[in-house]
């Protein structure tokens, strides 16, 4: 751990984790600010349409981006500057994410023309579709600029500058007697995402040019393989979208709307511990993605012990911390809350077991497991899905959580199952001692060609 660190305040690398972190945890604070105000200055009714609004555009934006936000974090060769591969790579990307913007505005047109046939709140989902199309080009250039190292150009507009002016435009309006109801606050949230969308745009532009978003699917070599796993993304990105909301709704369904309130609360809440393991993953997938192309697996196996050790202590000292300020920040939200704070213990719990286990997950999505992935995904999820209808009544928001905490073990399990057998290579914290990660890492050879991603399956 002392010898990461060193190592961090050495190398250029240090700026971009300190960076990493400040944004995750402002955004985390300004997430929960924007959820406070909202609640605040809208009717219980209309924050729930909101809350609706904004959860459906968001998950459907993650699936819009059909996957080329994983695609540019695995293929791009960052050490090559802008070459023939890498400007044709975002050629390809920009040409998926047009159209799925494309598909978002027509869908969004047709719901506004039929808003008169369908009932409230369902006519109000042009405003989700729309959202949705912004919101998965402002995915896909997040990743880019992850790629780049530019962390503040990823992380500031949307996850900084976005959510601050949300909680202040919205708070502004209220005071102007202009936010009349949930259409007027997702009508400013898309517009201010719009903007910092745009800006970032400019700088893709310097680098690329703006005929980049022109031609994007030409590219007789590659569009094969990429179209492949274009499409495997994409499906993996339905199931995370679905499965990020899958223990409110059940909760909702099965015990009411007052526990799945609550648990939508908790479950954000423990998402806290585990900010550490997201900002470490934001400057260290495409270090790691470096080191896959170049087939070095001891260097992987290396910078992964490493910052696997490092996220899981942060996390286990954050869920310390969670343990001690839990009554008070469900308290916040409602004051009954805090007669839940075991269960935030629990679901804390499972943040820690994510966080020991490293970054499995996007490990197989850089590695040639897209695959293997999306079979797991696909068939844990639905049975996960049946224990929860099985433990919710009789076990309450207590049986979900542990339930949680269960899934996320053996869903671990199951993806560093693939690793281990496809690089050799131990994702878990431990893998610090048991896998010489102290050693010191060699360089990554430049410019080396990728290998073809069914190579590492």
């Amino acid at each position: 751990m002392l010898t990461l660190v060193a190592r961090l305040r050495r190398s250029g690398r240090s700026q971009q984790f300190a960076s990493a972190f400040v944004a995750r945890i402002a955004s985390a604070v300004l997430g929960f600010l924007m959820l406070l105000v909202a609640s605040r200055l809208l009717t219980t009714y209309e924050y729930g349409v909101y809350v609706f609004l904004f959860t459906f555009g968001s998950g459907l934006g993650l699936i819009a981006a059909f996957g080329q936000q994983n695609l540019v974090l695995k293929h791009y060769r960052a050490r090559d500057g802008v070459l023939a591969h890498n400007d044709a790579l975002v050629r390809y990307n920009l040409g998926w994410v047009t159209a799925a913007i494309g598909l978002m505005l027509a869908s969004s047109a047709v719901v506004f023309v039929a808003e008169e046939s369908l009932p409230d709140p369902y006519h109000r989902l042009h405003l989700a579709c729309a959202f949705a199309g912004v919101f998965a080009l402002s995915e896909y250039l997040q990743n880019y600029f992850r790629v780049h190292g530019r962390i503040w150009l990823a992380l500031l507009p949307r996850e900084v500058i976005w959510r601050g002016a949300c909680s202040v435009v919205l708070w502004g309006a209220s005071l102007a007697g202009l936010l009349s109801g949930a259409t007027v606050a997702m009508e400013i949230v898309l517009g201010l995402l719009l903007v910092m969308t745009l800006y970032q745009i400019r700088h893709l532009a310097g680098l690329h040019g703006w005929d980049s978003w022109r031609g994007g699917f030409r590219h007789p070599e590659k569009a094969p393989t990429w179209r492949g796993e274009s499409l495997l993304f994409t499906a993996n990105n339905v199931i995370v979208a679905a499965a990020a909301f899958l223990e409110t709704v059940i909760v909702g369904a099965a015990l009411g709307m007052e526990q799945a309130a609550f648990y939508f609360v908790a479950l954000r809440y423990a998402t806290l511990i585990n900010l550490p393991s997201a900002a470490i993953d934001t400057v260290s997938m495409p270090m790691i993605a470096s080191h896959f192309q170049a087939r070095d697996r001891d260097g992987a196996q290396r910078l992964i012990g490493r910052l696997s050790l490092a996220s899981f202590t942060i996390s286990s000292v954050g869920a310390v911390v969670m343990a001690v300020g839990a009554p008070f920040a469900l308290t916040l939200f409602k004051p009954d809350f805090a007669a839940h704070t075991d269960v935030l213990m629990v679901l804390s719990l499972s943040a820690v077991v994510s966080a020991f286990f490293g970054p499995g997950p996007t490990l197989l999505t850089i590695g040639g497991g897209e695959r293997y992935i999306l079979i797991s995904n696909a068939v844990l999820y639905s049975g996960y899905a049946v224990l929860l209808c099985l433990v919710a009544v009789p076990f309450g928001i207590m049986g979900v959580a542990v339930a949680n905490v269960g899934w996320t073990i053996v869903i671990n399990l199951v993806l560093a199952r693939w690793v281990r057998a496809n690089w050799d290579i131990d994702s878990r914290a431990t893998a610090f001692f048991t896998r010489r990660a102290w050693l010191p890492a060699q360089a990554v050879p430049p410019a080396l060609p990728q290998a073809p991603a069914h190579a590492a399956e």
